[in-house]
C-alpha cells in the first residue's frame, strides 16, 4: 500500500511540476525589466544600458524596458507621435512643446472616427525647477496613463516616455510574454522658440537637415505621408496594419 501511495505521489508531482513547458520566446523586440529612468529628455550615462535596442535604420533607433508599473521608451527624436491601436480604437500620444492625446473609435475594419481631439498641456514646463518638472510629469502620468518630456527639455534629439501598464491594458497572469497593443512611432526634429540653434538649423538645406536630424518611422508603413504624421487630426483616418509593429514584454524579472 505504501509502495502504491509513493508511486501515485510521484506521478502527481510530475504532472504538476514536470509537464509544464517553457514559453516560446516571440519574434520581435522584447522589453526586459530594468531600472526606472528619469523622464527629462536626457539619456544619462548608463540610464538605458539595460534596455532593448530596436534598430530602425543605420542612423536611428529606440530603446524599451519596464519596471514594476510602467513601460519606458527612449527615442532618437525631439517630438512626434506614438500610436497605439487598441481594441476600441486608435490612441495618439503627441509630444512637442506640449503633451496631448487624441482618440479614435473603430467604424469598420479600416476606418476610424475621431472621438477626442488633442488636449494640449504643459506649455513652458521647461522653465520650472527640476522638482516642479518631476512633480508635474508624475501627476500627468498618474492622470493620463502616460508622460514624456516636452521638446524644449533636454537634448534636441532625445525623448523619453513612460506608459503605465494600466493604460496599456495589461492583464498580468500566468503568461511570461505579453504583447503591447500594436504600435507606430513617428518622430523627428522639433524646433522651439528660444532654441539657440534655431537660425543655424533653418539656414541649412533640406538635405543637410535631414542628414543631421533624420526622421524616425517604425515601422516604415505610410511614414510621413500619413496625416497624423503631418501634425493633423482629421475627423476620420484609415488604419493600415502595415503601419503598426509588435513589441513584447518579458515579465520574468
Amino acid at each position: 500500500m505504501r509502495m502504491i501511495l509513493s508511486i501515485l505521489s510521484l506521478v502527481l508531482f510530475c504532472f504538476l511540476g514536470c509537464s509544464s513547458t517553457p514559453e516560446v520566446e516571440p519574434s520581435g523586440p522584447i522589453a526586459r525589466f530594468g531600472t526606472t529612468p528619469t523622464i527629462d529628455g536626457v539619456f544619462d550615462e548608463g540610464e538605458w544600458d539595460d534596455a532593448t535596442i530596436v534598430l530602425v535604420d543605420s542612423n536611428q533607433q529606440f530603446r524599451i524596458k519596464y519596471d514594476s508599473i510602467n513601460l519606458y521608451f527612449a527615442i532618437d527624436a525631439g517630438g512626434g507621435n506614438l500610436w497605439f491601436n487598441k481594441d476600441e480604437g486608435l490612441h495618439v500620444l503627441h509630444w512637442s512643446s506640449q503633451l496631448g492625446s487624441a482618440k479614435y473609435i473603430k467604424h469598420d475594419s479600416s476606418i476610424q472616427r475621431l472621438d477626442k481631439p488633442f488636449d494640449y498641456e504643459l506649455w513652458g514646463l521647461q522653465n520650472e525647477s527640476p522638482a516642479v518638472i518631476h512633480e508635474t510629469l508624475t501627476g500627468y502620468l498618474a492622470e493620463n496613463g502616460w508622460a514624456a518630456n516636452i521638446a524644449p527639455m533636454g537634448h534636441k534629439m532625445q525623448s523619453e516616455f513612460a506608459i503605465s501598464f494600466d493604460w496599456l491594458g495589461f492583464i498580468i497572469g500566468s503568461k511570461r510574454f505579453v504583447e503591447i497593443p500594436s504600435i507606430h512611432i513617428c518622430g523627428g526634429l522639433m524646433l522651439t522658440r528660444g532654441d539657440p540653434e534655431l537660425e543655424k538649423i533653418l539656414a541649412m538645406s533640406i538635405e543637410e537637415r535631414k542628414e543631421k536630424y533624420p526622421s524616425l518611422f517604425w515601422p516604415d508603413g505610410s511614414g510621413e505621408d500619413h496625416p497624423l504624421n503631418r501634425g493633423q487630426c482629421p475627423d476620420t483616418v484609415r488604419v493600415d496594419p502595415a503601419d503598426f509593429g509588435k513589441l513584447w514584454i518579458d515579465l520574468k524579472m
